[in-house]
């Protein structure tokens, strides 16, 4: 049975463009007596004569005008392909999956996400908010490259790298008799009902950070998903809940919400990005990460504070 080689489709292609067997070989790299070789031995595989002589020209018979128009179709994705692949093997072409753990960072992720995409235009972006409280978990199984968390699970495996500085507030409604304090204590929790995101109490903060601590525990706790209606429980004295800083500032004038500081020295929070050590030399994974951490715009307009501060 003839198999045609990708070499075969090569040199019909390239001696029709030339014209000429020595110009052919010059662009193949082979002399014309190794050329002429070649020819004779593509016909013999494939037991069809594909080029006939007419002077000193080669012309090419019914056999051949087809295998030069698989040629000129087939070539082009090859070299397509093989230029893809390489810059999936360098790291300059892919698609950057984000997972989010932080619902609240959005706005954040955001100022990092439409430079990045100018930088890289290669590589799509695509944020999966399905993970929003299981991202270490999706890292593992490979549903995503990179999660965006405040509460690192460091793993074997596991890489973290901090982005972005906050302070943890408890955030109150107009009606709360704590709305003008400058701090809340633990105890001051006691009777209240704490409105969290439905993640276990170990990975918040409120809890690891201030209430256990101190060997107390809110009246109640209620889960939520979105920090709208988060939001607007509050804001109706539903209940208490532990947000960043800026986000409760940004919404205070539509919820009408209070942040107060969290003890005496309040909480100073980071946001990380995570992704697994595997993936360390994808170039632009790694580039997504060191352009996110490095100080640029927040999201008011102003310089980012550098990784370490509590201002946030």
């Amino acid at each position: 049975m003839a198999i045609l080689e990708r070499s075969h489709l090569t040199i019909i292609r390239e001696v029709a463009r030339e014209g000429s067997l020595t110009a052919a070989g010059i662009r193949l790299n082979l002399t014309q007596p190794a050329l002429s070789h070649a020819i004779r031995k593509i016909e013999q595989q494939l037991g069809v004569k594909i080029w006939r002589r007419e002077g000193r020209s080669l012309v090419l018979t019914q056999a051949g005008e087809w295998l030069l128009s698989l040629a000129n179709r087939l070539l082009p994705q090859f070299e397509l392909a093989e230029n893809r692949l390489e810059q999936f093997a360098n790291g300059e072409r892919g698609t950057l999956r984000i997972g989010m753990e932080c619902h609240p960072c959005y706005q954040w992720l955001l100022k990092v996400v439409s430079p990045y995409l100018e930088r890289w235009p290669k590589v799509d972006v695509d944020v999966r908010q399905k993970f929003q409280f299981g991202g270490i978990g999706a890292l593992f199984s490979n549903e995503i490259d990179i999660v965006v968390t405040p509460d690192p699970l460091y793993k074997p495996g596991l890489k973290f790298t901090p982005v972005f500085d906050y302070e943890l507030v408890l955030a109150v409604g107009p009606g709360h008799p704590l709305r003008n304090a400058k701090f809340v204590l633990p105890e001051q929790l006691a009777d209240e009902t704490l409105i969290t995101y439905p993640v276990p109490s170990d990975r918040l903060d409120i809890y690891t950070q201030f209430l256990q601590p101190a060997g107390i525990g809110p009246r109640q706790q209620k889960q939520i998903e979105t920090t709208d209606i988060m939001l607007v429980m509050v804001t109706h004295g539903r209940g208490v809940a532990a947000l960043p800083r800026w986000l409760v500032e940004e919404y205070a004038a539509r919820f009408e919400l209070y942040p107060i500081k969290l003890g005496k020295k309040g909480i100073a929070k980071q946001i990380f990005l995570g992704h697994r050590e595997t993936d360390d030399e994808i170039h632009y994974l790694k580039d997504f990460i060191e352009f996110a951490a490095a100080p640029r715009l927040d999201r008011k307009g102003l310089l980012s504070e550098p990784k370490g501060s509590t201002n946030r």
